[in-house]
C-alpha cells in the first residue's frame, strides 16, 4: 500500500539533518505519530515538505510502518524507514495533476491510500522521477517503465506533450485521449497517428474536415512534408484540430516546437522544447545553453517574431499579461514512455525571462544551467495552460499571417511542428468552470 504523510517546521528540519548517509552505515528511521484509521500494515510512503510554507513537495519516498507505544486517544505511532531523498523534489501540484481525478480525492489527506489510488500515485511518481524507479523496487513497488532511449521515442514523447499541452491550453477535455500505440520498433509514425480517442477520429465530422483542410493549406504542399498526420476533436462550439509535421526523419529532427493558434482571440503561442539532461548519477537536471549549438539561431528567429508581434499591437486589442508569443519548456532528458493523458514535468519560461537568465548565468561566478535550483520562477504545466485558455498570455491582434510565417520557419528547420488550431467561439471563464466541474462529475461517475 502506498501513504502520505506531510511534515511541520519541526520534523522538516529534523529530517534534513537526521536523514543523511551514515559513516557507520546503520539505517537511520523517524518515529512519528499519525492518525489510527489511515495506517494499517506496511507501506511505501511519500513524504511531503514543505506544506506550511505553501510550497509542498514530494522530498523523500520511505518505508513507513505502525509501531507498538503510545500516541494519543486519536493517533498511533509510525515508524519510518529506508528513506531516499529525490534528486529533484516534486511539487505537490504537479504529482496532483499527473493523478486521475477519480483518484485525486484521496491526496488531500494523510496516512494510507486506497489501493487503487496508491497504484495510480506510484505511476505518477516514476513518471515524473524516474530517478527512484530503483528504491521503488528496492521497497517492492512494482516495475520499470519502459524508458525512452532512441531519437524516435524521444521525439515521440515530446511530440506526446505537444499535444496534450495544445488539448490543455485550448481546456479540451484530456479524457477525449484514452491511449495511444506505443512503438516496438522506430517506425517513424508521429503521434497523433498512433493516439486512441474516446469517441473515435473525427474525421468524418464536416466541421473539423473543413477546419482541417484550411489549416492544412498553412503547412504547405504535400510533398513538402516527409512526415504528416492530422485528427479533430469538438467540444460544444469548438473545434480543435491538432497536426504532426516534420521534413525529416526522426534521427535527423533536433526538437519539437508547439504551434497553438487560437483563431476567435486572434493570437497564437509558440513553445519550443528543450531536453535537460544528467552530467552525473545523482545530479540535478540541467539544460546547459552554451552547450547547445543551435541556441542563437533559435533565439534570434523567437526574438524577431516576439519583435514583430510588439509592433504591430494595438490599444484596442484584448488585454494580455504578456502579448509575446515565445516560450520555452526545458523537460527532464530521461522521458519515460507515458500515458496518453499525463503532462510530462517541466519548467515554462517566457523567450524574455529565458534571455535574461541566460544573460546571467554568462557572468563569473554565476550558475552555467538552467535547473529548478538556479532557476526560482517559472511556470508549470497547469499555471501556463491555465493562462493561454484564459486568454491572458499569447499575441493578439497579429493575425493569420504571422501563424503561417512561423509555420513556415519552424518546418524549413530541423525540428518536428505540432500545430493545434482551436475554431469557434471562445466560452466565458464562468463556462469554462462549469464545463470543468461537468467533466468532474463525469470522472466520478465512471
Amino acid at each position: 500500500m502506498v501513504a502520505i504523510i506531510r511534515t511541520d517546521p519541526r520534523e522538516e528540519k529534523h529530517l534534513e539533518s537526521w536523514w543523511r548517509p551514515r559513516p557507520d552505515g546503520s539505517a537511520p528511521r523517524w518515529v512519528t505519530t499519525q492518525y489510527h484509521e489511515h495506517w494499517r500494515g506496511k507501506h511505501v510512503t511519500l513524504v511531503v515538505t514543505g506544506s506550511h510554507r505553501g510550497t509542498p513537495h514530494v522530498t523523500f519516498v520511505a518505508r513507513a510502518s505502525k509501531v507498538p507505544g503510545a500516541g494519543d486517544d486519536l493517533k498511533r505511532r509510525v515508524e519510518v524507514t529506508q528513506p531516499y531523498h529525490l534528486v529533484s523534489p516534486i511539487p505537490w501540484s504537479e504529482l496532483e495533476e499527473a493523478v486521475p481525478s477519480l483518484s485525486r480525492r484521496y491526496l488531500s489527506r494523510d496516512g494510507a491510500l486506497p489501493a487503487g489510488a496508491g497504484r495510480h500515485v506510484l505511476e505518477a511518481l516514476r513518471r515524473l522521477a524516474s530517478d527512484v524507479v530503483p528504491h521503488l523496487q528496492a521497497l517492492g513497488a512494482g516495475d520499470v517503465p519502459t524508458p525512452a532511449d532512441t531519437p524516435t521515442t524521444r521525439l515521440l514523447v515530446d511530440e506526446r506533450d505537444a499535444t496534450l499541452t495544445g488539448f490543455r491550453m485550448a481546456d479540451f477535455d484530456p479524457a477525449e485521449l484514452v491511449s495511444w500505440n506505443q512503438p516496438s520498433e522506430d517506425d517513424d509514425v508521429p503521434f497523433i497517428a498512433r493516439v486512441q480517442t474516446r469517441n473515435g477520429p473525427s474525421h468524418e465530422d464536416d466541421l473539423i474536415t473543413y477546419d482541417a483542410q484550411r489549416f492544412r493549406d498553412w503547412l504547405g504542399p504535400e510533398n513538402w512534408l516527409r512526415r504528416s498526420a492530422w485528427t479533430g476533436f469538438r467540444q460544444g462550439n469548438q473545434r480543435l484540430v491538432i497536426y504532426n509535421a516534420n521534413r525529416k526523419a526522426a534521427e535527423k529532427t533536433l526538437g519539437v516546437d508547439l504551434i497553438y493558434y487560437h483563431e476567435a482571440r486572434d493570437c497564437f503561442v509558440l513553445v519550443q522544447y528543450k531536453r535537460m539532461s544528467k552530467r552525473s548519477v545523482g545530479s540535478d537536471w540541467r539544460y546547459y545553453p552554451n552547450s547547445d549549438s543551435n541556441l542563437a539561431e533559435q533565439l534570434e528567429r523567437m526574438r524577431a517574431i516576439d519583435k514583430e508581434c510588439d509592433r504591430l499591437r494595438r490599444g484596442v486589442d484584448d488585454y494580455r499579461l504578456s502579448a509575446k508569443p515565445s516560450w520555452f519548456k526545458l523537460c527532464q532528458g530521461d522521458s519515460l514512455m507515458p500515458d496518453a493523458k499525463t503532462l510530462a514535468p517541466g519548467m515554462y519560461l517566457a523567450r524574455e525571462h529565458f534571455d535574461q537568465l541566460h544573460d546571467k548565468f554568462q557572468r563569473p561566478g554565476s550558475a552555467k544551467s538552467f535547473s529548478r535550483k538556479t532557476v526560482e520562477r517559472y511556470l508549470d504545466n497547469t499555471e501556463f495552460t491555465d493562462l493561454v485558455a484564459g486568454g491572458w498570455i499569447g499575441t493578439t491582434g497579429f493575425g493569420t499571417q504571422g501563424v503561417q510565417e512561423q509555420l513556415e520557419l519552424s518546418l524549413s528547420g530541423s525540428r518536428e511542428v505540432v500545430f493545434a488550431a482551436v475554431a469557434g467561439p471562445s466560452p466565458s471563464k464562468p463556462e469554462r468552470m462549469k464545463r470543468r466541474r461537468d467533466r468532474g462529475v463525469t470522472e466520478r461517475r465512471y
